[in-house]
């Protein structure tokens, strides 16, 4: 029924469609009741938005294809899946997060921590650990924790992995110290991020490039991605892989925070301008404007990984940005509640993370405030 109502939304357009309008469409009758649930369910799954107000209420689908759209589209294998070629209109500031959604990221960060010494150095930990967990790295929280704050490296993981881990280290001090927006700095970020340190272990590792191809936008070298049939461009001989990224940048600078922070983790890593390392580029690259802005940084330490994998491949191939805008919602949420300085209602045994955190996701996705007058506390910043 959900899906069946979906496509009626989708059908309407930008104008959307009222919810008699919807009533009227269905093939198998129900209550207004009934729809109201449905529509509720798929605004908390950032599936469809309302706009207008009262009699004047219409819901309008927030992407081109539903999740289970997408979860049918990479059922197939990469050989069996039409061609993606690199497409110039994805780099339109269009399609990216939810406008409002991504206002209220802005409203939850009424708890946040000073953003001093302390704050960096806990940062460094959750940003080397969760990005690199991302890249498949076998290093867990506490091994990070340990070679980062310690220089104590686990002697039962791969090298290659810790070095990972000091790389996003490096940069992570770096994007800390550097919060300008700019091509210059993005290659400043993955130079440091693919840093082989002159060590022949790890020369055979896709993590690492060696001294002229790092930091340096391609020319000559072509991208091919793995269990993918998205086609990156590739123009040899040309500045087309730097004048893409300055195109993103640009765009990017016009865009508030958080908005330019989702735009840039799916661009970046989209015209993949690096000869490899490009979504740990995107990865660092979706904080400078979240920093610029005092708003509490990504960390990426609780992103679910197999989310994040569809949301940037459906981003490749079919140019939507459904999965990603609820990737980056959930994971953004849970690296507030990380920096927030908790009250004690919300420090106990008893308290439940994923409740918090699931309250805190629906009012991204909905606007409507916590029951939990405790959860509401995030809100704070918004009241005054």
């Amino acid at each position: 029924m959900r899906d069946d109502i979906l496509d009626l939304v989708r059908a309407g357009g930008p104008g959307g469609l009222a919810a008699e309008d919807i009533l009227n469409g269905l093939t198998e009758k129900i209550s207004r009741a009934t729809l109201n649930r449905h529509l509720a369910a798929l605004r908390e799954g950032g599936l469809i938005k309302s706009v207008g107000q009262a009699r004047a209420t219409r819901y309008v689908t927030t992407s081109s294809f539903s999740r289970a759209d997408i979860d049918a589209y990479f059922a197939r294998p990469a050989a069996s899946r039409p061609y993606a070629p690199f497409r110039e209109a994805y780099l339109e500031p269009q399609p990216n997060i939810d406008r409002e959604r991504a206002a209220r990221c802005v409203e939850i960060q009424g708890l946040a921590n000073p953003m001093d010494r302390k704050y960096l150095a806990a940062f460094l930990v959750d940003f080397s650990w969760g990005s690199s967990i991302l890249e498949g790295s076998t290093y867990s929280e506490l091994d990070t924790e340990a070679l980062i704050t310690y220089g104590q490296r686990a002697k039962d993981k791969p090298v290659e992995d810790a070095f990972l881990a000091l790389n996003h280290k490096r940069a992570g001090e770096h994007l800390w110290t550097h919060r300008a927006l700019s091509v210059e700095n993005l290659c400043a970020m993955h130079a440091l991020l693919t840093d082989d340190h002159g060590r022949e272990e790890l020369a055979e590792s896709d993590h690492f490039l060696p001294i002229d191809q790092r930091g340096v936008t391609r020319v000559f070298n072509d991208v091919n991605l793995q269990n993918s049939a998205y086609l990156p461009p590739f123009r040899p001989g040309t500045d087309h892989a730097r004048e893409l990224l300055d195109r993103i940048v640009a765009t990017a600078q016009a865009q508030p925070a958080v908005e330019a922070a989702v735009y840039l983790l799916t661009r970046v890593a989209y015209v993949q301008s690096f000869s490899n390392g490009n979504k740990r580029t995107s990865r660092l690259a979706a904080n400078i404007p979240l920093l610029a802005e005092g708003l509490i940084p990504f960390s990426f330490a609780d992103v679910n990984k197999a989310d994040y994998i569809r949301g940037m491949a459906a981003f490749y191939e079919l140019g939507s940005v459904h999965v990603i805008e609820q990737t980056f919602i959930e994971g953004y949420v849970r690296s507030v509640i990380r920096s927030s300085n908790l009250p004690a209602s919300l420090r106990t045994a008893s308290a439940d993370p994923e409740v918090l955190a699931g309250s805190l996701v629906e009012y991204v996705n909905t606007g409507k405030r916590p029951a939990s007058a405790s959860v509401a506390t995030f809100l704070r910043a918004k009241a005054t």
